[in-house]
């Protein structure tokens, strides 16, 4: 059985948004991101993988890591996923420090056939009548990364000059 697979950036043709943030408690960015990504995304909890999460709290500026991926099913055929990732220090007394966070999305469509006469039909179909509703899917994506986005500056009242 064959399957045709399309994975297209949401934010083409960068791949990413980056934001750098100085400033106090740098670290409070570790609980917002998961709730963020569900509340943007809408949705639930079992559709959020924390891919991975570290703190070195041994050395001083403590220094924290995570990654998180949100996973949204729009049809039978298109997944979007939007991952997360946050690096930063903070000193333990003073509570200041930075981050950067980078926020990546991507929409995949997968199709399978067992023949190549639904292959084609698979391309006509895509050409024809579903080019559009992906585009949809990439605009809604691309508006949950910006979403994120102002979320974070607002948060932490960083200009969007800086970013």
């Amino acid at each position: 059985m064959g399957k045709l697979n399309i994975i297209d950036d949401l934010i083409a043709p960068a791949d990413r948004i980056k934001i750098k943030y100085t400033g106090s408690e740098p670290v409070a960015i570790m609980s917002m991101a998961p709730d963020m990504i569900k509340a943007i995304m809408k949705i639930p909890g079992k559709d959020l993988l924390e891919t991975d999460i570290r703190w070195d709290v041994t050395s001083d500026p403590n220094e924290f890591y995570g990654v998180w991926m949100g996973k949204r099913t729009e049809d039978n055929w298109s997944k979007t996923y939007l991952r997360v990732m946050v690096q930063g220090f903070q000193h333990s007394k003073e509570k200041s420090g930075w981050f950067v966070i980078e926020i990546k999305g991507t929409l995949e469509t997968k199709y399978e056939f067992s023949n190549f006469i639904q292959r084609g039909f698979w391309w006509a179909y895509n050409l024809a009548f579903y080019y559009k509703q992906r585009r949809n899917y990439l605009e809604m994506g691309k508006d949950n990364i910006y979403d994120m986005r102002d979320f974070i500056l607002n948060k932490f009242k960083i200009n969007k000059a800086e970013e």
